[in-house]
């Protein structure tokens, strides 16, 4: 019989799709960011935007930008927050399971 071993990063990786899930809410946000500047007319970016030739692709520019950023400041904090152990700790995280012992050290005088 064949056994069939499920690859990380794979389409069913829970850590793959809380990195989308959150990067596709941060880039949500940055869009909702962008849009709220230019309604807001804030440092008069909407006049700036309808005056020029390419304001169109400005406002694209503008958005894609705060997208990426945004989305990728998501992710990161998503990554960041998963509850497991950090890479130094060799039990799986578990510090308070840990025994601390002191290490006697001799003192030479000068």
């Amino acid at each position: 019989m064949v056994q069939i071993r499920r690859q990380p990063g794979g389409p069913n990786d829970p850590t793959l799709r809380l990195v989308l899930i959150h990067a596709l809410f941060g880039a949500a946000l940055g869009l909702c960011f962008t849009v709220a500047l230019v309604a807001l007319d804030i440092q008069g970016l909407a006049s700036l935007l309808h005056a020029s030739d390419s304001g169109l692709i400005g406002f694209a520019l503008l958005a894609g930008g705060f997208m990426v950023t945004c989305g990728s400041l998501a992710a990161g904090t998503a990554l960041m927050t998963i509850p497991h152990g950090d890479d130094d700790d060799h039990d799986g995280g578990h510090r308070e399971d840990l025994q601390y012992q002191p290490i006697p050290v001799r003192v030479r005088r000068r």
